[in-house]
C-alpha cells in the first residue's frame, strides 16, 4: 500500500469519530515547500510525558506539527473545543518555546508554538523534555 492511502486511511480513521461528534479537528498531509531557512528546519527532539498540564489552542485553526519549527509539517489543526494534553516543552533554533500535546481522546500528538496556547503551554523547568 503507498505511503499516500496509508496517510489518507489514518486521516478518515481519525477524522471520523470527530465529524460524528461535531468536534473540530482537520488532519493535513504535508504539504511541499521551499527549503526551509535555520530557524525554519524541521527537527525531531526527543520527548516525555513530565508533565500533568493541559490546556487549549487560542484560536479555532492551531496547527500540531511534526517537530517544533514553523517549517515542520502539521499532522493536525485544533481549535478551542480540544482539550491538549502537555507533555512537556523545547526551545527551538529561534528560541521559541515549544510544548508537546496529546489530543484528548485521541493518539494524535504534536508539536505547539506556546504562544498558541491558551496558557502559554508547558513552561516549568522540570517539565523541559
Amino acid at each position: 500500500m503507498s505511503t499516500l492511502k496509508r496517510r489518507a486511511r489514518v486521516a478518515v480513521a481519525i477524522a471520523a469519530p470527530l465529524l460524528l461528534s461535531g468536534a473540530t479537528l482537520t488532519v493535513a498531509a504535508p504539504a511541499a515547500s521551499a527549503a526551509p531557512t535555520s530557524a525554519d528546519a524541521c527537527t525531531h527532539p526527543g520527548w516525555s510525558n513530565k508533565s500533568s498540564g493541559k490546556g487549549t489552542a487560542k484560536g479555532s485553526s492551531v496547527a500540531l506539527r511534526t517537530g517544533p519549527n514553523k517549517g515542520c509539517p502539521a499532522v493536525a489543526t485544533v481549535g478551542t473545543d480540544r482539550v491538549l494534553f502537555y507533555h512537556c516543552w523545547v526551545k527551538n533554533s529561534a528560541g521559541n518555546r515549544w510544548t508537546h500535546v496529546r489530543i484528548d481522546g485521541l493518539e494524535v500528538t504534536g508539536w505547539v508554538y506556546n504562544k498558541n496556547l491558551d496558557d502559554g503551554g508547558s513552561d516549568k523547568p522540570d517539565n523541559k523534555c
